[in-house]
C-alpha cells in the first residue's frame, strides 16, 4: 500500500476525524480553571478509549496527586525495530473569557460553513486530533504499510503554563526517541524546526506601607516603583544578538515570511532582540494603603545567539537601578533558544510530505518562531522536533477561536505522509 491509498483512505473517512475533533473540544480544558485537574483527566481518558480500540498501549503518568495526567499511548505497529516517532500534543487551551464575545458557545465544537468552531479548534485540539487519527490509521495499516520501529502520541496536559509535565518525563527517561512531530498551528507550507527561549520572570518589588493620604511624603508605595521598573525592563530592546552561523538559511528564510507572508518586516527584529512583556501586574492591600509590595510577573523571550542567565543579569541590573532591594527570579526553569537544522530526516519528510499534499503552488520551506513551545523540552534530549499543524492564526488565544475542516483532512494527509516515510 502507498501513501496516496492512505490519504484517499483519510478522506473516506474523514466524518471520523472531524467528530473526533469536536469531541475534544466539547471538554472545556481551560488552563488554568478551578476544575482544570478534573476536566484534563477526562481529555486524557477520552484520547486513550479512542487509541486503546485500535490497538495502542496506553501508560498513565503523573507527578504527585495535585498535578494533571500525561497520556502515553504506544503503536507497537508491526513490531519489527526500527526508529522512534512521537507525535505530540497539548490538550489544555487558554481561557475562553468572556463569553458574550463569541457567537457561538466556545465548547460546542459545532461544524459551520466547513469550519469547526470552538476553543482550542486551532491551538491545538484540531492538530492533536488530526495525529491521533492517522496514527489510529497507521497501526491499522502498519502491516500493509511495512513500518519499522513505533509510534507514540504524547497527549501533554499543561504546555499553555510551560509543559513542566512532559519535560519532568523527558528528564525521568520515561518519554523516549529519535524525532516528534508537534501539531501546532502553523502556515500550511512553512513548518516551524526551530524558537527563542522562554524566559518568564517575577519581579518582587518592596515598599513600606503608609496612610494614602500621605503619599508621597509618607511611606514608599511600592507600586510606583514597580512602575518604575516596568519602564527600565523595556530597555532590554536595546540588547542585539549574533545568531550562530548554522542558522544562516533558516533566519534567511523566517525574515522573508515575516516580511511577505505576514507582510510584517518589522517582526525580524524580533528574531534579533529580546521580546518583553509585562503580563501581570498585583500589588497593594486597599485603595488608602501605600501599597508595600507589588510583583510583576514578565515574559521574555531570548533570541538566538543570547542566553537567559545573561538576560536574566541585564534585567536584575534594571531593576536594582531604579527599585533597590527588588528581587527578580524565573517563574519556570530557563531554556536555551534551540532548533533542528534542516537537514534532520524529519525536517525533510515533513517537508516532502507538504510538497505531496499542497504542490508547489507556493515555496515550502521551514522557519524559525519568534515564541516557544514544548519542541524545547523534546529538543533538550536530542530528539529532533518539528511544529506542523492546522490553524487560523488571527483566532488563536481570542474569540470566534476556528479551523476548517479542509485544513485538518489536509494536515492529516502530511501527518501520514512523514510518517510513513519515516518509519519505513
Amino acid at each position: 500500500m502507498g501513501t496516496r491509498m492512505i490519504r484517499r483512505l483519510i478522506r473516506s473517512r474523514q466524518q471520523e476525524l472531524v467528530e473526533l475533533a469536536a469531541s475534544l473540544i466539547r471538554i472545556p480544558s481551560e488552563n488554568p480553571s478551578f476544575d482544570f485537574k478534573k476536566r484534563s483527566a477526562e481529555i486524557g481518558r477520552h484520547i486513550s478509549q479512542y487509541l486503546a480500540a485500535k490497538g495502542f498501549l496506553i501508560t498513565e503518568h503523573r507527578r504527585s496527586e495535585s498535578t494533571p495526567v500525561t497520556m502515553v499511548c504506544d503503536a507497537p505497529l508491526t513490531g519489527v525495530s526500527g526508529p522512534r516517532l512521537l507525535f505530540c500534543g497539548h490538550t489544555d487551551v487558554v481561557p475562553a473569557g468572556d463569553r458574550s464575545q463569541w457567537t457561538f458557545d466556545p465548547f460546542s465544537g459545532e461544524i459551520r460553513d466547513g469550519m469547526l468552531l470552538g476553543r482550542g479548534a486551532s491551538d491545538m485540539k484540531g492538530g492533536l486530533a488530526s495525529m491521533i487519527f492517522v496514527a489510529g490509521l497507521l497501526q491499522e495499516l502498519a502491516p500493509n504499510l511495512n513500518l519499522k520501529g513505533s509510534l507514540a502520541i504524547i497527549a501533554s496536559p499543561d504546555e499553555e503554563s510551560g509543559g513542566i509535565e512532559v519535560a519532568t518525563l523527558l528528564d525521568q527517561g520515561l518519554i523516549t526517541g529519535e524525532a516528534c512531530l508537534i501539531g501546532e498551528p502553523t502556515y500550511p507550507y512553512n513548518p516551524i524546526v526551530g524558537e527563542k527561549s522562554m524566559a518568564w520572570m517575577r519581579v518582587t518589588i518592596p515598599g513600606q506601607p503608609g496612610h494614602g493620604s500621605q503619599q508621597p511624603i509618607s511611606g514608599i508605595s511600592a507600586i510606583r516603583r514597580g512602575a518604575a521598573v516596568v519602564e527600565a525592563l523595556a530597555s532590554l530592546w536595546n540588547l542585539k544578538a549574533k545568531p550562530p552561523a548554522e542558522l544562516g538559511q533558516l533566519l534567511y528564510n523566517t525574515e522573508w515570511f515575516l516580511s511577505q507572508r505576514l507582510e510584517n518586516p518589522m517582526l525580524s527584529q524580533l528574531l534579533y532582540r529580546p521580546s518583553y512583556n509585562p503580563g501581570v501586574i498585583r500589588g497593594g492591600a486597599h485603595v488608602n494603603v501605600v501599597a508595600d509590595k507589588c510583583i510583576i510577573d514578565v515574559d521574555i523571550r531570548v533570541p538566538f545567539g543570547m542566553t537567559p542567565a545573561f538576560v536574566l543579569d541585564f534585567a536584575r541590573n534594571l531593576v536594582s537601578s531604579v527599585a533597590p532591594g527588588a528581587v527578580i527570579e524565573p517563574i519556570i526553569p530557563f531554556n536555551s533558544p534551540n532548533w533542528t537544522l534542516e537537514h534532520r530526516p524529519i525536517v525533510r519528510d515533513i517537508e516532502l510530505g507538504i510538497q505531496r499534499v499542497l504542490g508547489m503552488e507556493e515555496p515550502i520551506f521551514s522557519t524559525l518562531l519568534l515564541g516557544s513551545s514544548d519542541a524545547r523540552h523534546f529538543r533538550l534530549h536530542g530528539i529532533d522536533t518539528v511544529l506542523y499543524g492546522p490553524g487560523l492564526q488571527h483566532t488563536i488565544h481570542g474569540y470566534d477561536e476556528r479551523v476548517s475542516v479542509e485544513s485538518l483532512v489536509e494536515s492529516s494527509e502530511m501527518y501520514a505522509e512523514m510518517a510513513v516515510n519515516y518509519l519505513r
